[in-house]
């Protein structure tokens, strides 16, 4: 089912059943969001702006160790699990308005293996929008909560600052090894660069907001809660990600290590965690 709210001019619409994302984003009457699945790429997970949990990013093989239990996840990435649990699945609406849309979900066991509820809402005005999501926990879990929306590459290469001074060094199948790197002449988005000439896949740590996506025509910022600390920003031809994360991919694995800054929280049941981010933007071209 499609979901819109807000207007023509700064509106959404939501996909329900394909994970509860935003399948249009206007803004100043423009599309941002790719439409359709990016070529190359399982479709799932290459296109619209989806929610991330209760993991995030690539968990190597699939493989939870956690609190004496050993898990298997759902290999939907190659030899990996990417993007949690929720991203294809089936959203309810538990409220709506002109503006406003709330969503909920249960975890597929199949998916997860922990029990919870999910809440998602989406909130439109005129030059602002917040994404929150919330997790519940019926029994202990490790949790975490993105965002990954496809921005169209309109008008050419975006231009994405991001306050971070390292990344994550990552294995050539993109899993990270726990390791911190300076940002280089590659993956430095201190000064917002045009992304023309940057092939990124990368994981950005300790993130200091605001973070910055402009295209010719419009310049959007992200701020965010004290639980986001990390960003990942992955160029396509057609689209760029830049994704807000409340903890590092595979952070299960890597607090496990012994890394610290990974992020991970671990609900006791009846805890919850809670995350959101909000988007606003200006125009900076004088529009006909």
């Amino acid at each position: 089912m499609i979901v819109s709210i807000g207007d023509e001019i700064d509106g959404l619409s939501v996909d329900t059943s394909a994970g509860g994302r935003i399948c249009s984003l206007m803004l100043q009457g423009r599309q941002r969001i790719l439409g359709e699945p990016a070529a190359g790429m399982e479709p799932a997970i290459a296109w619209g702006c989806y929610l991330m949990a209760p993991f995030v990013g690539r968990v190597k093989e699939g493989k939870v160790a956690w609190a004496g239990r050993t898990l298997n996840l759902r290999l939907n990435d190659g030899r990996h699990s990417i993007h949690g649990a929720a991203f294809d699945s089936d959203w309810k609406v538990a409220g709506r308005t002109a503006t406003s849309l709330t969503m909920t979900c249960r975890f597929d066991p199949a998916g997860w293996p922990f029990s919870g509820p999910m809440i998602q809402r989406m909130d439109i005005a005129r030059g602002r929008l917040t994404l929150a999501a919330e997790i519940l926990a019926d029994e202990p879990m490790p949790v975490a909560i993105g965002w990954h929306p496809w921005f169209l590459n309109s008008g050419g290469p975006l231009r994405v600052g991001i306050q971070s001074d390292a990344v994550l060094r990552l294995a050539p199948d993109l899993i990270p090894t726990g390791e911190l790197v300076p940002v280089d002449a590659r993956t430095d988005l201190r000064s917002r660069p045009n992304l023309a000439r940057h092939v990124l896949d990368d994981v950005y740590t300790a993130v200091r907001p605001p973070v910055s996506v402009m295209w010719p025509d419009l310049e959007l910022t992200m701020s965010f809660d004290a639980h986001v600390g990390a960003f990942v920003v992955c160029t396509r031809p057609e689209a760029t990600a830049v994704e807000p994360l409340t903890a590092w991919p595979d952070s299960i694995r890597l607090a496990a290590e012994g890394h610290a800054g990974t992020g991970l929280l671990s609900l006791a049941a009846g805890e919850k965690l809670r995350a959101s981010t909000n988007w606003s933007w200006k125009a900076l071209v004088e529009r006909p």
